[in-house]
């Protein structure tokens, strides 16, 4: 017992980009790191948005240089945004820890077999695919007796879904049951780390459209400099074939 007042909470802040019904790849990813690293995050982004004069950072608008942001962000060239931007991402490989790139092809996820599907928890969205990876994936993370909580940007579409996945996992995976200690929804307006996570989402769904189907984006240098700092980063990105792939391992008996 007295080892457990040892042991740390991981918080995992994530965010989705893109859906279903709307784009040809979902992605879901996270960064995350223990209560003290993300106070110290915390203050380190707030002062960032402080000094740019933003409410929040919104990287859906933030990838759009022609869009003025504030005062202190106005209409700029891609290298000029670019530039505001890798301060933030100085500022999450200054101060956290894990981070999570998953981006999955919806075409092939149309194309997986239902058996496939009902192995993975009978999702009926890629989306739920990748939240049942993160839970095993940071199950890995940290020493054996740390544990892990996932805070989630809110989303009606979702929530309710994501807490079944995360409750049905936990029943069969004792790994995760052990190490996971929390699931929450929360408005990423008030929390910098799912902002964070906001940017690392949107970033891996224009990298994984450049890759799987050839579309090309101006952000593939702040992608770069933001995986090439301290973090540990964890990286799925599954185009068709790869879907396909899985779909047919799953149906081996």
């Amino acid at each position: 017992m007295w080892s457990d007042q040892f042991m740390a909470i991981i918080h995992v802040y994530f965010d989705e980009s893109g859906k279903k019904g709307d784009h040809p790849v979902v992605t879901f990813s996270g960064v995350g790191a223990s209560q003290d690293r993300l106070l110290n995050f915390n203050e380190a982004w707030t002062q960032l948005l402080g000094e740019y004069e933003l409410p929040y950072l919104h990287m859906a608008d933030a990838l759009r240089p022609s869009r003025k942001l504030s005062d202190k962000i106005p209409k700029q060239q891609v290298s000029e945004r670019i530039a505001v931007l890798k301060r933030f991402a100085d500022c999450l490989n200054a101060h956290l820890e894990v981070g999570l790139i998953q981006a999955l092809d919806v075409r092939g996820f149309n194309a997986m077999s239902e058996d496939a599907r009902a192995r993975l928890g009978n999702a009926q969205d890629p989306y739920y695919i990748a939240f049942t990876r993160s839970l095993i994936e940071l199950a890995h993370f940290g020493l054996p007796e740390d544990r892990i909580t996932l805070i989630c940007d809110d989303d009606a579409e979702t929530a309710w879904t994501c807490y079944q996945h995360y409750r049905a996992v936990r029943r069969v995976h004792g790994l995760v049951r052990k190490k996971t200690v929390g699931l929450c929804f929360a408005d990423d307006k008030h929390f910098p780390a799912l902002q964070a996570a906001d940017m690392v989402a949107v970033l891996a769904r224009l990298e994984a459209r450049r890759l799987f189907y050839g579309v090309p984006h101006s952000y593939v240098e702040l992608l770069r400099y933001l995986t090439s700092g301290e973090m540990l980063w964890k990286v799925l990105l599954a185009d068709e074939p790869q879907m396909r792939a899985l779909s047919d391992a799953l149906d081996k008996p």
